[in-house]
């Protein structure tokens, strides 16, 4: 059964300052080359520690799925990944980025001007549990733990479970902190199904986080796995 969590879920986890963990952030400067950012990995209960290497920004032949137009929102594409059984919409004017520190895919908002040295962003990553017996409420604790010792002055703000309207239980983390030069905000949901972690990360530097609520919410509107 395919899955996704509403727009109205993600929305009210942003009302409620239920902001998201993930170790996701994909910093890019006006040239393209990405600043030190943390692995998009490492949120995950098995994940290494260890920052990745900056992504190869070209996406393979398969990773714009084709769909028909009728079931794309205006202004966006389409990614599919069929091996792991997800895919998403993401606004045509992002850049998408595979394989970023471990996500399947990372999707970047557009720079904002000369000075703007990180793009916000929107991750993916789905995680193999290994036939692990892990409930959403064990994974978020293994990942609540793992915070302090990956991100420099680390603050959750709330965590939360949230049901979509088809009964899926999603779990909603806020928190922020410091990775290499930047003061950071990250909000996560993400849910456990088929023997899999799905997970979907939002970063923001604190001043931009806002600029992108409307747009990330009609992405997660889109997400199914």
């Amino acid at each position: 059964m395919k899955k996704k969590p509403s727009n109205q879920l993600l929305r009210t986890s942003i009302a409620l300052a239920v902001l998201a963990l993930a170790l996701s952030a994909c910093g890019g400067s006006k040239d393209g080359k990405n600043e030190a950012s943390p692995s998009a990995s490492s949120a995950s209960p098995s994940a290494s520690a260890s920052p990745s290497e900056s992504p190869s920004e070209s996406p393979s032949p398969s990773a714009e799925a084709s769909a028909p137009a009728s079931d794309v929102l205006a202004g966006f594409k389409l990614f599919e990944d069929k091996s792991n059984g997800t895919s998403i919409q993401y606004p045509e004017d992002w850049k998408l980025v595979e394989n970023a520190g471990g996500a399947i895919a990372a999707f970047l908002a557009p720079a904002e001007g000369d000075n703007d040295k990180f793009q916000e962003n929107v991750n993916i990553i789905v995680q193999d549990l290994q036939g692990q017996d892990i409930t959403l409420e064990q994974y978020a604790q293994i990942s609540k733990d793992q915070i302090n010792q990956l991100i420099t002055d680390a603050k959750i703000v709330s965590g939360e479970t949230f049901k979509a309207d088809d009964g899926t239980e999603f779990y909603s983390l806020i928190y922020n902190g410091k990775q290499g030069e930047y003061t950071l905000t990250w909000q996560q949901v993400f849910a456990i199904a088929n023997g899999k972690a799905y997970i979907m990360t939002y970063t923001a530097e604190p001043d931009s986080f806002d600029k992108y609520v409307d747009t990330v919410g009609q992405m997660a509107d889109t997400w199914i796995f």
